[in-house]
């Protein structure tokens, strides 16, 4: 697994982010397919409709999960979509960590231990108490 230090997850953030953007794109499409479809069946209506519609479902989500699949080729895990949330394997005082990016932020300002989740975030300020050795691995 690659371990990646702040100034590398930051450095390929610009190119997730237009993943990203892409990913928004095709995730508001799908939902209104999806309300579209749900319509359909609630109302009953043309049958040739809601097959159509489901296609265009299962296309949308190939389509995003190609994305996906992109973004975690570089080293990171998807872990959320609706926000848009990345995680960025790392180190800390030999403790494995997650940078974390949250879909609107500008950059990585925040970590959780692998056990703690989204709910665990915490500022990045707070792996300051490092030693310089550490700072330069982890830190810019």
């Amino acid at each position: 697994m690659k371990h990646f230090t702040l100034e590398e997850a930051n450095s390929i953030l610009p190119q997730i982010k237009l993943l990203v953007d892409e990913i928004r794109d095709k995730r508001e499409k799908l939902y209104n397919v999806i309300e579209s479809y749900e319509d359909e069946i609630e109302n009953q209506n043309d049958e040739l409709e809601i097959m159509y519609l489901k296609t265009e479902i299962t296309m949308m989500n190939e389509e995003i999960n190609e994305l996906i699949d992109i973004i975690e080729s570089f080293g990171a895990y998807v872990k959320g979509l609706d926000p848009f949330l990345v995680d960025f394997p790392s180190e800390h005082k030999g403790e494995e960590i997650y940078l974390c990016w949250q879909e609107g932020e500008e950059r990585i300002e925040y970590w959780h231990r692998v056990s703690e989740g989204f709910a665990g975030r915490k500022h990045i300020s707070l792996l300051s108490d490092q030693t310089d050795k550490d700072k330069n691995k982890l830190l810019p």
